[in-house]
């Protein structure tokens, strides 16, 4: 389901907050239909930061960590969206981020690397308060993680940083920096900084 927006929410997001104002409202407008029940909102953002949609993507229990990407990122895909915003409410009020929101919120940033749609943050809300995973640190530390790295890009990191110590062995034995790139398959510019 697609949150029409109206004018004042077309806004330009510079951050957590902006969007929190936002969602806030949405949640109090849902809570009515929805009380009892999780939400699970995408907010798809353009490249100068725009809000294009905002879009529904579950309602649930209590438990909204079997979200399909697939289903997520549908919406930014057909919307052209560059950047999204994950934003869920938990029931009671308490916004700390669970175990299983991380891990959902780690998936997604891979869905989106592989889909050229990069997640931005995640949000929890409730009536009172947010927690971001981006102003708390939390994101960060999901971008570094290689749960959820499709194995073929682990294979090509692997790869390279071996042809980087192939490359480092070869130019401490005074191999020519031209024979090393072809050897290992790296540009003389990258031989030269090791």
């Amino acid at each position: 389901m697609e949150v029409k927006l109206s004018k004042q929410q077309k806004v330009t997001v510079k951050g957590s907050e902006d969007i929190y104002l936002i969602m806030r409202q949405i949640l109090r407008r849902e809570n009515k239909i929805g009380q009892g029940q999780e939400h699970f909102w995408m907010v798809g953002l353009n490249q100068a930061n725009k809000i294009l949609y905002i879009e529904l993507v579950a309602l649930g229990s209590a438990n909204m960590a079997h979200i399909n990407p697939r289903e997520a990122f549908r919406m930014a895909i057909y919307k052209l969206a560059v950047q999204v915003i994950m934003v869920h409410n938990h029931l009671g009020g308490n916004v700390t981020p669970s175990y299983e929101d991380q891990d959902l919120t780690d998936h997604f940033i891979q869905a989106g690397k592989f889909l050229k749609v990069e997640v931005i943050d995640h949000l929890i809300i409730s009536d009172e308060t947010y927690h971001s995973f981006v102003d708390s640190g939390i994101f960060k530390k999901l971008q570094a993680s290689e749960r959820w790295i499709l194995p073929y890009k682990l294979k090509e990191r692997y790869r390279s940083e071996g042809k980087i110590e192939v490359a480092k062995a070869m130019k401490q034995k005074e191999i020519s920096i031209t024979i090393i790139a072809e050897t290992s398959g790296l540009s003389i510019e990258e031989i030269e900084k090791l």
